[in-house]
């Protein structure tokens, strides 16, 4: 008897997200390595957004923790338990799976510049008017995707109610209830047979 499980979504509209998020995170920083010169730097949007070419041997803001290949393995763990846990969400219906989807894009968007060329390649410079910093540090797609991931957290966080899991199919629901009940009782009922008929006893003689 199979134990019961959840109806899971398809998942390759996943499968092609991931690889247009990854993809255009690649092509994006592919044509940056063969247009520009590093360190150069070209108007987009006047001083509002600029292009400009540097490569991250480190983490967020430019800091380097760990050296390159410890990096790598830690990214490689991170993007590991990503898949893991984003499955389990993918099973259960939860709304946080989106986050979870963005952060491993993101994850593997870096990670594969940092297996292919030990740093990784930011290009998009943002000036955002009246901001704590002069200018925001360079970033890349799949640092926007791991930032967009983290508003949708926090938004669902304080202001989304939690889905419903999803419903089980009847063979599931009726092998779960014979599960739960056999659970219950520890032995099984013995067979009810036919009542003895009761004008057997009108035909004893006198």
């Amino acid at each position: 008897m199979t134990s019961p499980t959840a109806v899971r979504p398809a998942l390759w509209p996943w499968l092609l997200g991931f690889a247009f998020l990854v993809g255009i995170d690649q092509l994006t920083k592919y044509w940056v390595r063969s247009n520009f010169v590093l360190g150069e730097s070209i108007p987009v949007i006047g001083e509002l957004l600029r292009f400009t070419y540097v490569q991250n041997p480190g983490v967020a803001f430019g800091m380097q923790p760990f050296s390159p290949a410890v990096l790598i393995i830690l990214g490689s763990a991170a993007a590991i338990a990503l898949c893991g846990y984003f499955y389990y969400l993918l099973r259960d219906n939860d709304h946080t799976r989106w986050p979870v989807f963005l952060f491993l894009c993101g994850a593997i968007g870096n990670l594969i510049d940092r297996a292919h060329l030990g740093s990784v390649t930011d290009f998009a410079d943002a000036d955002f008017p009246d901001f704590i910093m002069d200018r925001w540090p360079v970033f890349n797609i799949a640092d926007s995707c791991v930032t967009i991931g983290i508003v949708i957290l926090i938004w669902q966080t304080l202001f989304v109610k939690k889905p419903a899991p999803l419903p089980q199919t009847s063979g599931e629901r009726l092998d779960s209830s014979s599960l739960s009940s056999a659970g219950s009782s520890g032995t099984e009922a013995a067979p009810v047979g036919p009542l003895p008929d009761s004008g057997a006893a009108r035909d004893i003689p006198k």
